[in-house]
């Protein structure tokens, strides 16, 4: 009974927490995930481990930002702070040489995305 109430509490946050992203993040974090996924010959439990967290990631900038009026400096700093959140978190479920890889694909899948500058 108690593992059927995890279970379902479990499923439900995941759910919870995909319907609170906006599609276009959603979609953003999709591609990349699935783009580092292949370069790097992840698994499906990696690749949503990087969804989640690129989710979080583009969905946190956006909140600080989109409608600041911020300067240019202050956008700078919120993505530094972010980076090393990500990196951080990143570091929970995989090794520094796997998370600097990472990294290095991530930027360049945002280069060939029209959404990079919302990044």
């Amino acid at each position: 009974m108690k593992k059927i109430i995890l279970i379902l509490f479990l499923g439900s946050s995941f759910v919870s927490f995909a319907q609170k992203i906006p599609a276009q993040i959603a979609k953003k974090a999709t591609a990349v995930s699935e783009y580092i996924t292949a370069e790097m010959n992840f698994d499906e439990n990696q690749k949503k481990d990087i969804y989640i967290i690129l989710s979080e990631k583009y969905d946190s900038n956006r909140k600080k930002i989109r409608g600041k009026d911020l300067s240019s400096e202050e956008k700078l700093k919120i993505y530094k702070a972010s980076f090393n959140e990500t990196k951080n978190n990143l570091l929970k479920k995989f090794t520094m040489k796997e998370v600097n890889m990472i990294n290095k694909l991530h930027r360049t899948c945002l280069l060939y995305t029209s959404d990079a500058a919302d990044e």
